[in-house]
């Protein structure tokens, strides 16, 4: 441990962000840069956590919650395909302040009670222990009818943002942004004082390309990931496009990318470089603070990456066309490589790519095999052909940890993510396998460096790493149980694991991000409850 902790103190960390809340977790992904790296001290000792350790707070899904300070109070703020909810978190606390829905969205919120959702989730706890595959899989899919969701409001709030001022931003229903403020003030609801339909500001012929169809349709066309920019403006990823707006929800720019979708969250960088990964193509796009720039002369690019034919990944059970990825920087400080990562749709299973994000060395020579010189190198996953990686890769120094997200036996419907999510690791095989790899700066090329073949990535997790410890923290299942264990960021070797109370689906954290609270509590989202485990007295 003594060696870790000397390590992480000489690594160089993204640069804050003034215009984001000063808090561990004020945006999705940890930071703008999308590192999944955090400054919390988590915990160092293992221990079967009991029904005395959790606290929790019923909701139909959260990918992350978002937290901020206030007057010496700690504001969780889960926002769930159906509403935001606020949770007092001060001290031991984890205790529910408002629940609203999103404007206009109130009747289908009234009908998401905790009684509902506890319902569909008592059912699915009954047929996950009889091991019964087509009972599990009629009652995964009962969710989207008992709790009124479709595949078009199921991603709402899956990203956010707080700023400095404490205000939270997200998206619903693929098309609409919402600012909510609760004055800072630990006892009144959260409420939503302005929204906007973002493509209603847009020329009416893009506007109709880039807006989602109703019910449950597959074309994931809408907004998708969120960001701040350093000089204090909203970026929007959407299904083909890339939207600035201000802070009073206002379009100030946008950049198309016609035949390209957009499927995941976008990264920042402290010159507002923003990355953002499509179907086909790796960009970096540079607001200038008064448009969104493509132009070479300002620092923007775009490179191509190997992807997949349409529709082979959906039937390996992937969620995205190309990338699964949300772009993480890595490098910072200034004798640093500055690189921006993702994962590939290579058919012959997917890669690690690197692309230089600033200037490519005037000496480097393109690497066989890859599309353009702007990748300084690509390096494949080990766990076997037709792989794909749909958890963000984690970046911390010169190190990338990705998880496997290939599920074997998929659900039987092309595209729907909650079966697979219920059925692997139970009744069908889950996706496994954990890699991190080093990049050597000295000969501009990644290798491995450890990794854990039997890890159950069934809810795409992606790991975190904490700063302050030198740990890693990985999600994992075993026997039906939900569990994290930490390892060593260097090593790799287990240290400790902590094994949730029960064989319950309350304790997933599908489709989440790795969360800690400043007193090394986890912190998790997932279906059914936003959760508190109190581990951090465990170090």
């Amino acid at each position: 441990m003594l060696t870790s902790l000397l390590l992480t103190a000489a690594i160089s960390l993204p640069v804050i962000n003034p215009f984001v809340e000063n808090s561990s977790y004020p945006v999705s992904h940890h930071n703008p840069a999308q590192t999944d790296s955090t400054p919390v001290d988590g915990p160092r000792i293992g221990k079967q956590l009991t029904l005395d350790d959790a606290k929790y707070v019923p909701v139909l899904w959260c990918s992350a919650p978002t937290y901020k300070h206030a007057n010496g109070e700690t504001i969780v703020i889960a926002s769930t395909p159906l509403g935001l909810v606020k949770i007092r978190a001060t001290g031991e606390d984890f205790t529910m302040v408002s629940n609203v829905p999103y404007p206009g969205r109130e009747d289908v919120h009234a009908e998401g009670t905790d009684e509902a959702i506890m319902d569909v989730m008592a059912n699915i706890d009954e047929h996950r222990r009889e091991k019964n595959d087509i009972r599990l899989l009629l009652n995964s899919w009962y969710m989207y009818y008992k709790l009124n969701v479709n595949t078009r409001t199921m991603p709402s709030g899956s990203y956010a943002v707080i700023d400095m001022d404490g205000y939270h931003y997200a998206t619903f229903d693929r098309q609409n942004i919402v600012k909510s403020f609760d004055n800072n003030d630990v006892d009144a609801p959260l409420l939503p004082i302005a929204h906007r339909n973002v493509f209603e500001q847009l020329p009416p012929e893009i506007a109709a390309d880039l807006s989602p169809s109703e019910g449950f349709s597959t074309d994931y066309k809408g907004l998708m990931g969120i960001a701040m920019t350093y000089d204090g403006h909203l970026a929007l990823a959407s299904a083909g496009a890339v939207i600035v707006l201000d802070r009073d929800l206002e379009v100030k720019d946008w950049v198309i990318f016609p035949g390209e979708r957009v499927e995941n969250s976008i990264a920042v960088d402290e010159n507002n470089g923003i990355y953002v990964v499509t179907s086909q193509n790796m960009h970096k796009l540079v607001w200038t603070g008064t448009k969104l720039s493509q132009e070479n002369n300002d620092g923007a690019w775009k490179s191509p990456y190997e992807h997949m034919p349409e529709g082979v990944a959906k039937e390996r059970g992937a969620a995205s066309h190309g990338s699964g990825t949300t772009p993480s920087l890595l490098g910072f400080g200034e004798d640093a490589d500055k690189l921006v990562i993702i994962s590939d749709g290579s058919p012959d299973g997917a890669n690690i790519v690197a692309f230089w994000r600033d200037e490519i060395p005037a000496d480097f020579e393109q690497k066989p095999n890859t599309l353009s010189r702007r990748i300084a190198d690509q390096i494949p996953m080990t766990f076997g052909s037709g792989t794909t990686v749909e958890a963000s890769p984690v970046t911390y120094g010169n190190g990338v940890i990705v998880i496997d997200s290939t599920y074997p036996e998929p659900g039987p419907m092309p595209g729907d993510l909650i079966s697979s999510a219920f059925l692997a690791g139970t009744t069908r095989a889950a996706p496994r396998g954990l890699q991190k790899y080093e990049w050597l700066s000295d000969e501009n090329r990644f290798v491995t460096s450890w990794s854990i073949a039997g890890v159950d990535n069934t809810d795409w997790m992606p790991p975190a790493v904490s700063h302050a410890n030198g740990l890693v923290y990985i999600a994992n299942k075993t026997d039906d149980v939900y569990e994290y264990f930490a390892a060593d960021w260097e090593t790799g070797e287990i240290k400790a694991t902590w094994q949730f109370p029960d064989d319950s689906v309350i304790w997933n954290t599908w489709g989440g991000i790795t969360v800690f609270l400043e007193d090394g509590d986890f912190l998790l989202g997932g279906f059914f409850a936003v959760k508190r485990f109190d581990t951090g007295d465990l170090r």
